[in-house]
């Protein structure tokens, strides 16, 4: 059984690669492809794309600011014991904190680019 569906992979794989094969002739003129592709639009949506990226980050960096203020003085104003406890959880709020300052960032810079295009 093990056999017969490796042949049956192995079959459509040679299709698949035979299947992509292309005699094209003539010459190509990039210039002539130019008026299908329009950057109309492309300025309002980097405005928009602008303002609720810096809205979404500045929220998390002030929520994040507040939540660490908040642990570093309860971390300062606790006994030993509470102090183990507090940085159990503050490696989730770090782990939290750089995913949600790198996804901000990365969705960002590819709004930069796809924009620039």
């Amino acid at each position: 059984m093990k056999k017969l569906v490796l042949m049956f992979l192995l079959m459509v794989l040679v299709v698949f690669t035979a299947i992509n094969i292309s005699y094209a002739t003539g010459e190509i003129d990039p210039d002539s492809y130019k008026s299908i592709y329009s950057t109309a639009g492309v300025s309002d949506l980097r405005t928009k794309a602008g303002m609720a990226i810096n809205i979404v980050q500045i929220g998390g960096t002030a929520v994040s600011l507040v939540a660490l203020i908040a642990m570093g003085v309860k971390y300062m104003t606790s006994s030993p014991n509470e102090k183990a406890d507090i940085k159990t959880k503050l490696v989730p709020y770090v782990i939290g904190t750089i995913i949600f300052f790198a996804a901000s960032n990365l969705v960002a810079l590819v709004i930069k680019f796809t924009t620039g295009m």
